[in-house]
């Protein structure tokens, strides 16, 4: 029976992750496909990087508010399918313009409504990652899933002598992967929920939330700075497919130690920013700047991974959908900034204005660091101290502790039996046993006395 659970679980992971990666893989091709169609239309290419790392990533961010305005007023209408769906349709029709039209306002126009379809679309993937991932294996999900994405559309890109993407042809390829992603929308479920439609809620100060929306919004202006500076050496010789490569392994070794430790997954996401600067203190060694920019590619991946998992575990703690959007949101704000500012900053001043946002957000990090994760060590190790000397006290066995932790958390049976993957009976003959061992005659009971034991341990 746990094995059939496990099997269950195992699907629905690979689900969401194939849900996600394909829907970054196909919306990402027609993304750069629209911004290669407006660079042979004549617009020059620092013209194009404003449109589309800065106008388009505005936009991207709007479709991705719509999402959160949609959980917060109707959140069946965001919960189900007919979104996603049209959301996917009307996104491969405005490609299709961007495409195949030779003015260049429509081609501008359609690239305008494709990026807020794809804001919708995000929205919608990651609220289910927050939704229907447990937290100990959302960042493996999201990483994999990105990083599929990020390697598909590079891998799509390669036939023509790594022109594809520039031909109208392409579109084809994007139609086909969009159909794919049709198909896998319309196996999507409702949302996973607590029983009677609750989800457990922990509460989050106003301050925080502000604090991690401002440490992620300069994070990504940072990162987006950093990767500007004028570098000779890799220029020349750090190329597409190496920094795919590095970027894509970073996404999935990020999920990993995230998911392993949040806190690890923190600090290596600090470590993107500090490349640039590293490779710009060589002086111009090609070897040396191209090691950095690599590793640079490479811990992008934690940065990456971060930003979403912030407010995905928010949004999963306090039972809010709303929340799980707005790393993604106020990322790409905080890109689009990093573009703007990197356009109107060159050379020395963009490398003050750089390090000026390095040292801003640094001091914010570590203050989010703090009430993130430093304050709730104590606490989580203090809980694992009193449950082992409540499982010691009685003797009980390392089955019996797992349900002991579950049913003082006010979980019934079912709700045990489907977390642990076991038959709800194995869970009523464990209990029983709990019961036995120490003398208590109800849930209650047992509860009121671990409590009390509790309050000794302090």
């Amino acid at each position: 029976m746990r094995s059939d659970k496990t099997a269950r679980a195992g699907g629905k992971y690979l689900y969401i992750a194939a849900l996600i990666g394909l829907g970054f893989l196909w919306t990402g091709t027609a993304y750069i496909a629209q911004a290669y169609r407006l660079l042979a239309l004549g617009l020059s290419g620092e013209t194009v990087n404003l449109l589309t790392c800065g106008a388009y990533y505005v936009c991207q961010a709007a479709g991705i508010g719509a999402v959160a305005l949609l959980f917060q007023k109707r959140t069946t209408l965001a919960e189900g399918k007919a979104l996603p769906l049209c959301a996917t349709l009307f996104a491969l029709i405005c490609t299709a313009a961007a495409e195949y039209s030779s003015a260049l306002w429509l081609v501008i126009a359609a690239g305008t409504l494709l990026n807020i379809s794809i804001g919708v679309l995000s929205g919608c993937y990651l609220t289910r990652l927050a939704t229907d991932i447990p937290q100990q294996r959302r960042g493996l999900v999201f990483g994999g899933a990105y990083a599929f994405g990020s390697l598909g559309t590079w891998l799509i890109s390669l036939p023509m002598g790594g022109r594809f993407l520039w031909h109208s042809g392409s579109f084809f390829a994007v139609a086909l992967l969009a159909l794919l992603s049709l198909l896998l929308i319309k196996r999507l479920e409702p949302p996973v929920k607590a029983k009677n439609g609750e989800y457990e809620r922990t509460g989050f100060g106003k301050k925080l939330i502000l604090l991690a929306a401002a440490v992620l919004l300069l994070l990504s202006m940072e990162n987006t700075l950093g990767f500007t500076f004028p570098l000779g050496g890799a220029q020349n010789s750090v190329y597409i497919e190496f920094t795919r490569v590095f970027y894509g392994v970073g996404l999935i070794v990020a999920g990993f130690v995230s998911d392993k430790n949040r806190r690890w997954g923190a600090v290596c996401c600090l470590a993107a920013l500090a490349f640039p600067f590293a490779a710009l203190a060589l002086g111009g060694s090609m070897g040396g700047e191209t090691a950095m920019w690599m590793l640079a590619y490479f811990f992008l991946g934690f940065w990456s991974v971060y930003r979403i998992l912030v407010f995905s575990d928010i949004s999963g703690r306090t039972g809010l959908p709303v929340f799980a959007v707005f790393g993604l949101l106020v990322g790409r704000l905080g890109e689009a900034a990093g573009t703007m500012g990197a356009a109107l900053c060159t050379g020395t001043p963009l490398i003050v204005l750089s390090g000026a946002v390095f040292v801003l957000v640094i001091a914010l990090f570590f203050l989010l660091y703090q009430m993130l994760y430093v304050s709730a060590v104590p606490a989580e190790l203090l809980e694992q101290q009193r449950l082992a000397e409540y499982v010691r006290r009685f003797g009980l066995s390392a089955r019996e502790q797992d349900i002991l932790s579950l049913i003082v958390k006010g979980m019934s049976n079912a709700e045990i039996a489907n977390a642990l993957y076991i038959t709800e009976s194995t869970v009523k003959f464990h209990a029983g046993n709990i019961f036995k061992k120490t003398g208590k005659g109800s849930r209650l009971e047992l509860i009121a006395d671990y409590k009390l034991g509790r309050e000794t341990v302090r």
